[in-house]
């Protein structure tokens, strides 16, 4: 997240990290990899993949303070990839994957993240959001605030005065970036298994707080958690929307927040006990959300290249019941296909339904079906599956059915 705003001035950290890469005695652009025949994989975004004050820091600009033994770095040797390309950065926003990042603590620039994605990628991980939805800010703010309030609800009056929560906004309006970046590194990696990286459990979930080592009232502390757990919700809604893995690193980091006693603390508070940036992993933690990668890597391992179907896409979205439906894919192989609707309610997914007059047999490439709104179903809330063959490789979009 925006590692480098808040107590410590910009100007400070940066000489700290300065001083760490000159101990590193490497400035080297991509991250170590053993060269086992484990394919490309590029690694985008922000601190908490970045990992600042983690040694050893590396890369350039040395000022995106990235550490050789962040997350991606992690998961590329585990992995035995031949190149690890990673051009995360501190303080990097959803824009950044497209516009050039200034401004950083000793004048660099690090180039538009994008620029590091290749066509011959087998494996992307972005983690990104926090910063446009300002959750390290927040924390910053709560925790002046709670320094005269350690008993009351100072950051939750200060943020969500009446009711009207406007970080809660903010996440909301991230929601079309995090869309935005994971069509665009599909359209640059198109063979690239994409997973985005949630964010861990830096804060007690257990309704406890440790004032004053961090400045956070009992209240302040599960506002705070529960901003982290929206924004990794939207986080997974907008990967199901598009062909991405969600990893969650939350539940797996439980029990090791800021207010823990090193050893067994993996996220630093105010004054960092371990090299790392205030209310961000140390080296643990990130060895905790590296295992959170692997993990659902392997959970959800990649479709057989035979009869993948990807891209799809599923235009108007919400459907009228009365105009046709313009449904798109793209088949890795010629195959044929079932299109199946999945309706979602309260009470849960229901059994798939075949779509009439939808499906057949296709071919490799972009394929494009043009089926009536009403054989979609009746309005509410659907999920429109493409599953070659019943390969077990299929796609799906979530819509709305609404009546004109």
């Amino acid at each position: 997240m925006r590692g480098w705003r808040g107590w410590t001035s910009a100007r400070a950290i940066g000489i700290a990290v300065a001083a760490l890469v000159a101990l590193a005695g490497t400035t080297a652009t991509t991250s170590a990899a053993a060269t086992v025949g484990g394919g490309v994989y590029v690694s985008l975004g922000d601190s908490y993949t970045a990992a600042p004050l983690v040694l050893n820091q590396v890369g350039q600009p040395i000022d995106c303070a990235r550490s050789d033994h962040n997350y991606p770095s992690l998961v590329a040797d585990k992995l035995g990839v031949e190149e690890h390309v990673d051009v995360s950065c501190s303080s990097a926003e959803t824009k950044h994957m497209t516009e050039p990042q200034t401004g950083l603590p000793l004048g660099g620039t690090n180039p538009p993240q994008f620029e590091g994605l290749r066509r011959d990628a087998d494996l992307v991980t972005v983690g990104i959001g926090g910063n446009d939805a300002g959750l390290v800010g927040v924390a910053e703010k709560c925790a002046q605030l709670g320094l005269t309030d350690p008993n009351g609800t100072a950051c939750r009056d200060h943020y969500a005065p009446g009711g009207n929560d406007t970080v809660e906004a903010r996440i909301e309006e991230a929601r079309p970036r995090i869309d935005a970046v994971l069509r665009g590194i599909h359209r640059h990696s198109p063979k690239a298994r994409v997973a985005i990286v949630g964010y861990p459990n830096v804060l007690p979930i257990d309704g406890t707080n440790c004032y004053p080592m961090v400045p956070l009232s009992k209240d302040d502390v599960a506002y705070i958690d529960a901003l982290i757990r929206r924004i990794n919700a939207m986080i997974e809604d907008e990967a199901a929307d598009n062909d991405a893995l969600f990893v969650d690193t939350y539940d797996d980091s439980i029990g090791h927040d800021v207010c823990k006693l090193p050893p067994t603390r993996w996220f630093e508070g105010l004054v960092p006990t371990e090299p790392a940036f205030p209310l961000h992993p140390n080296a643990k933690g990130e060895a905790s959300m590296a295992r959170s990668v692997l993990a659902a890597l392997r959970k959800q391992p990649p479709p057989d290249p035979g009869a993948a179907i990807t891209r799809l896409g599923v235009k108007p979205r919400p459907v009228h019941r009365d105009r046709a439906v313009r449904i798109r894919f793209r088949s890795s192989a010629e195959t044929s296909v079932e299109v199946l609707r999945q309706r979602r309610g309260k009470s849960g997914s229901h059994p798939p339904r075949p779509v009439r007059g939808a499906g057949g047999c296709i071919d490799a490439g972009i394929n494009r079906l043009r089926v009536p709104g009403r054989e979609l179903g009746r309005p509410g809330r659907w999920r429109l599956v493409v599953d070659p063959a019943g390969a077990g490789n299929a796609t799906s979009r979530n819509y709305r059915v609404v009546r004109k």
